[in-house]
This record gives structure tokens, sequence and C-alpha cells, in this order.
């Protein structure tokens, strides 16, 4: 009992952490299971740092918007690509920051007024972002249940679940971690939908799913 009374106070000392960070501007939302999810993988991982918690938290919400319906394989891809640019010299060293790499504008709440650096608040420039999904204008929402009826939505809980645990392994803050299965990947598209224009100035590395996969420099 008492084993059991002390799991789900770090069960909400964990979820006490995440709302706070999804209170930053352009986080997304987690609907309850969502957070379940996540505060489950981090309790089996023992990690607790908040630092480690925003960092996978980061890499898990641009697997899940920039890949959700492909294979782990094809997840892991996109994770590692972020992961790559978290390594290199051209890109921020935290994932975070990778993720939210772009333009910004200030809030009208901290514009103009008498407050810390810090605590002003700053929102993407629509269109502008490394990752489209982060300032696509939409709000972001990780549906893994229905609020109303807590109905699990199976293929979305499924896809967040994925995206958390190869957020971990990734980042190497749990108990296990993988190789890069990009071989370097910098950069990748959906081939289904767009050709960019950098694209003739790199090297193709491969094609896992809807991605192309691509690394700096032209053969």
């Amino acid at each position: 009992m008492k084993r059991l009374v002390i799991y789900f106070f770090l069960i909400y000392l964990f979820a006490w952490k995440i709302v706070g960070w999804s209170n930053l501007a352009n986080a997304a939302t987690l609907t309850t299971q969502a957070k379940n999810i996540l505060t489950t993988e981090l309790h089996n991982h023992k990690i607790t740092k908040q630092f480690q918690i925003d960092e996978i938290r980061c890499l898990a919400e641009n697997i899940y918007f920039e890949a959700r319906a492909e294979s782990e394989v094809g997840k892991a891809a996109v994770g590692n690509t972020t992961k790559n640019r978290v390594l290199h010299t051209n890109w921020p060293n935290t994932y975070c920051e990778v993720v939210k790499q772009g333009p910004v504008r200030e809030s009208w709440k901290t514009r103009g007024k008498d407050v810390k650096d810090e605590d002003r608040v700053y929102w993407p420039i629509k269109h502008r972002c490394q990752f489209s999904w982060y300032c696509d204008g939409k709000k972001d929402v990780i549906w893994a249940n229905y609020e109303k009826t807590g109905q699990t939505i199976e293929g979305n809980a499924r896809a967040w679940r994925d995206s958390v645990e190869l957020a971990i392994y990734i980042t190497g803050f749990g108990k296990l971690t993988i190789d890069d299965n990009t071989h370097g990947a910098l950069y990748y598209y959906n081939h289904n939908l767009v050709y960019p224009h950098w694209a003739d100035a790199m090297i193709l590395i491969g094609v896992e799913g809807n991605h192309t996969f691509m690394k700096e420099g032209k053969l």
C-alpha cells in the first residue's frame, strides 16, 4: 500500500511539471491520456530532471506531429534527424531550440511593458519555422482521448506512446539508446507533398515512409 501511495505521488509530481511546461508559448496541448502516457514513460525510465523532461517532450512532439502515421522506423528517422541537428554546429544544441527554431515576434501581452526578459513571451512567425507543424497557425493538440467521454483514440495514443519512447531512447536519457538509422541526415521532406528548392544541393541518403532524407553537400 505504501509503495502504491508513493507511486501515485510521483505521477502527480510529473504531471505538475508537465502542466507547468505547457504554459510556454506555443507548446502543444496534451489530453488527459496523453499526459498519463508521458508521465508513465518518464517514471518507467526514472527520469525526473526538468531539463530532460522538457527535452524529451520537445522531441516527442516533433516526432508525433511530423511522423504520427509513420512506422516506428519512420518515427525514429525523424527523431534522429532532429538529434543530428542538435549535435551539429549549424543548429542550436538543445532539442527544444532546434524544434522551435525560426523567427519570432513578441506577444502583445509583454511587448512594450516593464517585464523581465525571461518573462517575455514570443510566438513563432507563421510558416517560417524549421518544422512546419510548429508555426502553421493551427492549434497543436495530442488527442490521445476524447476529453468529454474519456474514450481512447487508439491510433493517436499508440503514436504518442511510440513518440515518447523513441524520444527517451534518442536523447539517451533513459535505460536504452538506439542508433541513428538515417546515417547522418540533417534534412528531410515529404516527397508526396513538396520538392523543396534546397534538395538539389543535398546528398540523398534514402527514403523511409513518406519522407526523403538528405545531408549537406553535393556529389
